[in-house]
């Protein structure tokens, strides 16, 4: 998770514990340089990034950053507010998704992290038998 506000990540944190059967590892960075380098390693299979970092603007600067690092995992845009037209350009900066913090509950949780280990199990598959 990458949000320049900790109690997000434990706001986040706690609703991850209530999502039975799904144990999830949340690492914290609080601006995008440290999220640049946690992806880096490798260990990094998907990231929650906050709309507004600063000293950014908003994801169309940061999230790109993500992918030039060489990310190439889901990136979930978060936003306490997603309703500004911008917002409806997620996938041009590399953005898989967008939710608005107030969706985030255990379902919202459990639907994110099943679609996209899915996704990735496929794509993964798929490249084993080309």
């Amino acid at each position: 998770m990458v949000d320049d506000d900790p109690a997000e990540h434990v706001l986040l944190q706690r609703q991850m514990k209530k999502v039975d059967g799904l144990s999830v590892k949340l690492d914290y960075v609080a601006d995008i340089g440290a999220a640049v380098e946690s992806v880096g390693t490798g260990d990094v299979d998907m990231v929650f990034l906050d709309n507004r970092l600063v000293p950014n603007d908003d994801f169309r600067q940061t999230a790109p950053l993500l992918r030039q690092a060489g990310f190439v995992g889901p990136i979930g845009l978060i936003s306490s507010d997603i309703s500004d037209a911008y917002f409806n350009e997620f996938r041009e900066y590399g953005v898989d998704f967008r939710i608005g913090k107030d969706e985030i509950d255990g379902a919202a949780i459990r639907f994110i992290v099943s679609e996209y280990t899915r996704q990735q199990l496929s794509e993964a598959c798929s490249e084993d038998y080309m």
